[in-house]
């Protein structure tokens, strides 16, 4: 008997999960973070974080998504992670599938979810309390992903990376905001500041404004 619902949340044994009626599934996992780690500092997403200072202890995410790249981050560099996500529905799957992780990669329970906007929780915070503000807006990311990205991209909220956006995380960020856009996708038009540095993925680029 069919309730009619396009998604289910599923708090199973090994993990919760929020699954379509077409069988397709979204959880938090490591996905490809060993096969990242063996690049080490080489990365371009850590490139992007490190600058020629290559400091970095403290990493605001704000678009925490199901934090692959929170846990990349904190996983290389060790550094405290705090993320922002907008959507209850993922931050309920942030929330379990952190923990549960962390339990056995203790760098990984470095990573913090927040429920919340962006714009708001940067508002909130003081200036130059964090060393680095990273930004990936739901609307750059690449239209080729995983099944299991479709999954998110249906609860995710649209944070667009703004003029007020770019402001407050410039801001909060004492080292450099970095603002991860899909390959090919153009800056935004009313960006407060350059973003003169870029490391680029195969399907991402990372788009960096360094403090002087």
């Amino acid at each position: 008997m069919s309730s009619g619902a396009s998604h289910l949340y599923v708090a199973a044994r090994a993990h919760d999960e929020v699954r379509t009626a077409e069988g397709g599934a979204c959880f938090v996992q490591p996905s490809l973070l060993k096969m990242k780690l063996q690049d080490a500092e080489r990365h371009p997403l850590i490139r992007a974080l490190l600058g020629d200072d290559r400091h970095v202890e403290r990493l605001f995410d704000g678009t925490l998504g199901l934090a692959a790249d929170a846990m990349h981050a904190a996983s290389v560099l060790g550094c405290e992670v705090v993320g922002t996500e907008a959507s209850p529905v993922l931050f309920s799957l942030l929330e379990e599938g952190l923990a549960r992780l962390g339990r056995a990669e203790p760098l990984i329970a470095r990573v913090r979810p927040q429920l919340g906007e962006a714009q708001a929780a940067l508002a909130a915070l003081p200036d130059g309390s964090f060393d680095v503000v990273m930004l990936d807006p739901m609307m750059s990311r690449p239209k080729r992903s995983t099944p299991s990205f479709a999954v998110l991209r249906a609860f995710a909220k649209d944070e667009r990376a703004d003029a007020s956006l770019l402001h407050e995380a410039l801001r909060v960020a004492r080292r450099r905001v970095v603002l991860k856009l899909g390959k090919g996708a153009p800056l935004p038009p009313d960006a407060p500041y350059g973003f003169p540095r870029v490391e680029r993925g195969s399907s991402v680029t990372y788009w960096v404004h360094d403090r002087a």
